[in-house]
């Protein structure tokens, strides 16, 4: 009996000591790196922070865009997600009030989601290089002030599901004591048209266009819209847009003939 309970203290203590070693090599414990951001992926983004400044509706700017700890790892930022091996994926800066350039956000080829809604920018898109993001699946550009073409680049974006370029007016809007105006160029699509926009935009479901000058468009829309190679299920939003369009106008949302 006394054998027996010697055996098993002693099968009680290798026991133990199995298990301490198994901890001992346990991911908690191995010290494995974790992905965080990489230096190629920090560096537009503290670019980009010395660029931007918080600005009023006049567009006149208040303070430097400082948020980011650029002794931290960027992406446990505000705003920024990655993917599993530090590349960012994500750049959220919507309804910040933000103005100036934002050149660097293109060197950020591995982004998948950009909202810049919301913000003061007072500038057109054709200078930025929306080809370089060949991985955006959703980009919106909303009620942040921009005007002139809708850039040709962005046909380019062939895995975009969601594009929103709604409602640029209302940075543009005066009031001279005596009445409202409208002091600036709208957002317009023209060159590119609506065909050739979306022709490469093979998983677009989602196009918002509320409040941009789409006037050479007005008779393609049901041709355009209808083409099975290219929009056959998008769902485009575009309220008063334009106000040429007559009540038999051929809708997106109507069965074409």
């Amino acid at each position: 009996m006394k054998t027996l309970c010697c055996l098993v203290q002693h099968l009680l203590f290798l026991l133990s000591c199995f298990h301490s070693l198994v901890l001992s090599f346990s991911p908690s414990n191995t010290h494995l790196p974790k992905h965080h951001c990489l230096d190629d992926q920090r560096s537009p983004l503290l670019q980009l922070q010395t660029h931007l400044y918080y600005a009023h509706s006049d567009f006149t700017f208040s303070s430097k865009f400082a948020v980011w700890d650029p002794n931290t790892d960027c992406c446990s930022w505000e705003g920024v997600s990655c993917d599993s091996l530090g590349h960012v994926i994500g750049l959220d800066l919507s309804y910040k009030n933000l103005s100036d350039s934002f050149h660097s956000i293109f060197h950020l080829h591995h982004l998948h989601r950009l909202n810049l809604a919301g913000n003061y920018f007072n500038t057109t898109l054709l200078s930025y290089g929306f080809d370089k993001l060949p991985h955006l699946t959703h980009l919106n550009l909303s009620k942040s002030c921009f005007h002139d073409e809708i850039p040709v680049e962005i046909s380019y974006l062939t895995r975009l599901v969601s594009l929103d370029l709604f409602y640029q007016d209302d940075c543009y809007w005066r009031n001279d004591d005596e009445h409202y105006y409208y002091d600036y160029p709208k957002l317009k699509l023209e060159k590119p048209n609506l065909k050739t926009l979306i022709k490469n935009l093979k998983f677009l479901t989602e196009l918002y266009l509320d409040e941009v000058d789409i006037s050479s468009e007005s008779s393609k829309w049901c041709e355009t819209t209808s083409q099975p190679a290219s929009a056959e299920s998008v769902m485009v939003w575009f309220r008063r847009s334009i106000m040429s369009f007559t009540l038999n106008t051929c809708f997106p949302f109507q069965t074409c003939p």
